[in-house]
């Protein structure tokens, strides 16, 4: 999983969502079926074991609410140094409140994967992903970094509030805002999906409206309205009246893999 990047910084490589989404186990190319649902998070470097440049990026997943195949896809919060769309897929299976399975993806033409395992804990999924190639050091021309050899990775149900972010949707715009007071946070990772389109192609990378880098003092937007302090990721598509989407905002640290806090929520564009 990777980037170099630190949003909002004078490194400014970034991801840009678009493409296709990832190859479905057997028996699950949507999450339009009974018993399962859509779960949003994030992963994280090891800061510990990649400290030039532990970043973290978006992760969706289609997971049943017992024994059964799941899908789940990485999307990479920046481009690499040959730019493009870096998109990590993960195949597994739950058994009891266990998750196990194999990721894999490409950044900058390097095949990365290995294990991605991990339980429910009545809250949330969480666990841990390794890299079988340990640590990589990428470097083309004066660009380089780091894909970190394991990390961490954790998944909510829509409409969870892991730190207090206390997301409001308001105004026919609409307007987003949330708590900006959380301690030691010092910048945000907001993001719009279209929630039917989750569940029909379990892709963040194909269902993404809109996606923004902030720094710690923004505490709102208004959709489609990029202020000063913070960047597009993904630029505003339409949102279609009536229909519904998704907010997710991770507020992080002192890097983006320092997730101080996570939460989403649905609203019906006006």
């Amino acid at each position: 999983m990777k980037g170099r990047v630190l949003l909002l910084s004078s490194v400014s490589i970034v991801f840009v969502g678009c493409g296709g989404g990832a190859n479905a186990p057997s028996g699950l190319s949507d999450c339009n079926q009974s018993g399962y649902d859509i779960y949003l998070g994030y992963y994280a470097e090891n800061p510990s074991t990649n400290p030039e440049d532990p970043t973290a990026g978006f992760l969706i997943a289609c997971i049943p609410s017992s024994n059964g195949s799941f899908k789940s896809q990485f999307l990479f919060s920046y481009l690499g140094c040959a730019g493009g769309v870096d998109i990590g897929t993960v195949d597994g299976n739950r058994i009891g409140n266990n998750l196990s399975g194999n990721w894999s993806g490409t950044v900058d033409g390097i095949n990365i994967g290995g294990n991605f395992t991990g339980s429910w804990d009545g809250i949330k999924f969480s666990g841990a992903w390794d890299n079988s190639s340990g640590k990589v050091h990428i470097q083309i021309g004066s660009c380089e970094y780091y894909v970190a050899p394991d990390g961490t990775w954790v998944l909510y149900g829509l409409d969870s509030d892991d730190g207090g972010l206390n997301i409001q949707i308001t105004g026919s715009s609409p307007t987003i805002s949330w708590n900006n007071s959380i301690s030691g946070v010092n910048g945000f990772l907001v993001s719009v999906y279209d929630k039917q389109c989750m569940y029909d192609k379990i892709s963040l990378s194909e269902c993404t409206m809109w996606s923004v880098a902030c720094a710690g003092t923004i505490s709102s937007l208004t959709y489609g309205t990029t202020p000063l302090g913070c960047m597009d990721l993904f630029p505003s598509q339409t949102l279609t009246s009536n229909e519904d989407y998704v907010v997710s905002i991770t507020a992080y640290g002192s890097s983006q893999s320092d997730v101080k806090a996570f939460a989403s929520k649905t609203f019906t564009a006006p």
